[in-house]
């Protein structure tokens, strides 16, 4: 569907910025930052469980140096306040003892307590011996000092002491995990801030070649095949550049040999009609008096049109190349040599008036082909008409070779005229190529040759030399019967 005279294509939006901020900065951010808490969860955890640890180990050293049951009630409590007194880590663990309402008794402070704000939320009387540990990590009323605890029920009777607990802040440790934290946070921003300037680099590598790509492509699509973007680029960015420079190049000379063509065709095309006018208007004025002249005049005005013609279809035909329409063909079995025999008959009155000859003997009874008998006849007849035009002079006989080998036969035309520079002969069969001696014509027959060579599956070789001559040889696949 086109719109305005402009094919409607798929919109795919973003810059290249936006899109490497959409597909490769945010994806990381996020990464960082997930990244960046799941390590702080971590680390959290790792030093949370070791607290409890090295508290869950004092409870149990203390446990081990309980009094005995053997001594009295008192006595057993006693030496458990001893323990609560004699503490000696109290500069890190606060260790207390509880009753059976959960009330602390004593602590290792120094100090009984009897605020009821300081109650603890565990009830050592409820709690049965199978659930002897409660963890909990809170802040207390007064301080809202971040603490973590354990509690332990005793088992044995020791007067109003049920349970003891240690209790340890949580604040060197809450120091530790936020100053992990930053540090991961800040090796996060690293690690954006890094992906930041490459990705800025990154996107300015690509899109300042590509807006001068942009600039130069517009400027070709302008018509100016001079311009050529020039800077020197490596990998990818570097084979389009240089490919679109070639590119550049490859339209200016197709535009300036499309040039010269129309204006060479123009002049062919006049050079005939003239020639036509005027001995039409000869003709015209002396009517059939001069029966000589008539017929002579007669016979240019046949001759010009019949070359007229033989432009206007090779006109046609490179039209249809050129459109990317394939030519007509009509393919069949066919003799070979009736055609080569009809193309040199077509060319050998031509010849003649030139004092040309053409020299010919069919070596074989027949060579069995299968191709469009009018468009080899064409091939032919446009290879002899070249060797005739570029004969300098007479004297110059055009052969004809025929030669088989295996299932190909090779018909070799071969002149002693001007030739072709061997800088030219690969592209004297390109479009709009005329070589620098070339004489009169279209200077597209051999174009054409090729492309109905190549789709009977056939080649189409020249050899030339400067003043010597040419050689074309037109190769061919034999059916097999």
């Amino acid at each position: 569907m086109r719109k305005n005279g402009v094919q409607n294509r798929r919109y795919h939006p973003g810059s290249i910025a936006e899109r490497w901020i959409y597909v490769t900065f945010i994806p990381t951010l996020l990464t960082v930052l997930v990244s960046c808490f799941a390590l702080r969860y971590i680390t959290k955890l790792n030093y949370y469980s070791m607290a409890e640890q090295a508290i869950d180990f004092r409870i149990r050293s203390t446990i081990s140096l309980l009094p005995s049951q053997s001594i009295s009630k008192r006595d057993r409590y006693d030496g458990i306040v001893g323990l609560v007194e004699d503490f000696a880590e109290k500069d890190q663990f606060e260790f207390m003892i509880l009753d059976k309402e959960g009330n602390i008794l004593v602590t290792s402070s120094g100090f009984e307590v009897k605020d009821e704000s300081t109650i603890i939320e565990y009830n050592a009387a409820s709690a049965s011996p199978d659930h002897t540990f409660l963890f909990s990590s809170d802040e207390k009323d007064k301080t809202k000092e971040h603490i973590m605890a354990i509690t332990r029920v005793l088992t044995n009777d020791y007067g109003d002491a049920a349970a003891i607990r240690i209790v340890s802040s949580l604040s060197e440790i809450d120091k530790e995990i936020n100053d992990t934290t930053k540090l991961f946070f800040g090796l996060g921003g690293i690690i954006l801030l890094l992906v930041t300037i490459t990705g800025i680099f990154f996107v300015q590598s690509i899109t300042f070649p590509l807006k001068k790509i942009g600039a130069v492509a517009g400027q070709i699509a302008k018509g100016d095949f001079n311009t050529r973007i020039g800077d020197a680029y490596s990998g990818e960015i570097g084979d389009l550049v240089e490919s679109i420079d070639d590119m550049a190049a490859a339209l200016e000379s197709s535009n300036r040999l499309k040039n010269d063509f129309i204006s060479s065709i123009s002049h062919e095309i006049r050079t005939p009609l003239t020639s036509i006018k005027g001995w039409g208007e000869t003709l015209n004025s002396i009517g059939n008096e001069d029966h000589q002249l008539f017929s002579q005049g007669m016979e240019i005005i046949i001759n010009e049109t019949e070359r007229l013609s033989v432009m206007v279809e090779d006109l046609l035909d490179f039209s249809r190349l050129e459109g990317k329409s394939e030519l007509n063909y009509y393919f069949e079995d066919l003799d070979l040599l009736d055609e080569l025999n009809d193309a040199v008959n077509t060319v050998q009155q031509r010849a003649n008036k030139l004092g040309i000859k053409v020299n010919y003997d069919a070596p074989y009874d027949e060579i069995i082909i299968n191709g469009d008998k009018n468009r080899i006849k064409q091939v032919l007849v446009n290879i002899l008409d070249n060797a005739i035009k570029y004969s300098n002079s007479s004297q110059q006989d055009i052969n004809v070779f025929v030669n088989i080998d295996n299932d190909q036969v090779h018909i070799s035309i071969e002149d002693h005229g001007s030739g072709i520079p061997e800088d030219e002969i690969s592209k004297v069969t390109e479009k709009f190529y005329r070589a620098s001696n070339s004489v009169y014509g279209t200077g597209i027959g051999l174009s054409i040759s090729k492309e109905i060579m190549e789709a009977h599956n056939g080649t189409l070789s020249i050899e030339s030399q400067i003043d010597k001559g040419t050689t074309v040889t037109l190769t061919f696949i034999i059916k097999k019967l």
